[in-house]
């Protein structure tokens, strides 16, 4: 991400609204984990940003320690400042040792564009125990990507196929997977169409910098904004009732996808391929 984003991201994630209903899902998450494991976690945040949702697990009781890793030193600073366990590391490889955890998290990582989503969905699953968790968030609908993608490097948004199959390749089995922030999903369509509209046309495909994917873009203020304290209050009400509302009936659409995977016991066990979708 552009280091802007950084910046933005420390100074509102534990207060945002959109930060904390991802928080919300992921504790209630690993809560149920770890009364099926019958222990509190050992957790792994690969691509751990400046430290936002480790923080979150510090003290919870169906956490035993909770340690994460990213490779951009903004991030890792803020981290530590936090007094987080964090080290420097690429999830497109996760050097870091031959320590294997309860679970993983991977919240909107898969979706940057330095990111290969094959790599880092292997390595995440090598760091799993057996019977382990893979928990992870990715930016979806393409139809939705925006200024906001191109301003946090965002290089692909994902469709459930897309993530199903890279689950598979990894030898991971899905158990839960579905969209959430659906109800603002028609609004944040719309913003896209408006920016397309408005933005001006490239020369060429070639020199368009947006269209350069790896290539860094020249630093910005961030768009993430923290909204008055009625709005925020009310948003974050919003997808608490969204999230009840998803436990009787799943979502057709959203603009993230939420994705449980496990590691099987037996070695190779889920590399059986499903059958071919319709």
């Amino acid at each position: 991400m552009q280091e802007a984003e950084y910046h933005a991201m420390a100074a509102l994630e534990e207060r945002h609204w959109w930060y904390r209903s991802l928080r919300h899902r992921v504790l209630a998450r690993l809560e149920g984990e770890s009364r099926r494991q019958g222990h509190p976690l050992d957790v792994l945040d690969a691509g751990c940003g400046t430290g936002g949702l480790l923080l979150a697990l510090q003290g919870q009781p169906s956490i035993a320690a909770a340690s994460g890793c990213d490779s951009h030193p903004v991030a890792l600073d803020y981290a530590r400042s936090r007094g987080l366990n964090v080290m420097k590391a690429s999830v497109n490889d996760l050097g870091i040792g031959p320590q294997r955890f309860d679970v993983v998290l991977s919240m909107d990582v898969v979706y940057h564009r330095q990111v290969v989503p094959s790599a880092a969905m292997a390595a995440m699953a090598a760091r799993l125990r057996p019977g382990g968790l893979l928990l992870l968030n990715a930016a979806a609908m393409p139809c939705l990507r925006r200024e906001h993608d191109r301003r946090v490097m965002g290089g692909r948004r994902f469709l459930p196929d897309q993530l199903r199959q890279l689950v598979a390749d990894a030898g991971l089995t899905v158990e839960e997977l579905g969209y959430w922030n659906s109800w603002l999903t028609p609004l944040l369509w719309l913003q896209s169409r408006l920016e397309r509209l408005a933005a001006p046309k490239p020369v060429t495909a070639a020199t368009d910098p947006a269209d350069r994917a790896g290539e860094s873009e020249p630093s910005e203020d961030s768009d993430v904004q923290l909204p008055p304290n009625w709005l925020n209050r009310a948003l974050t009400i919003l997808l608490r009732w969204e999230g009840r509302c998803m436990a009787l009936l799943p979502l057709p659409w959203g603009s993230s996808l939420l994705l449980s995977a496990r590691k099987p016991t037996i070695p190779g066990a889920a590399f059986a391929r499903p059958e071919a979708s319709e």
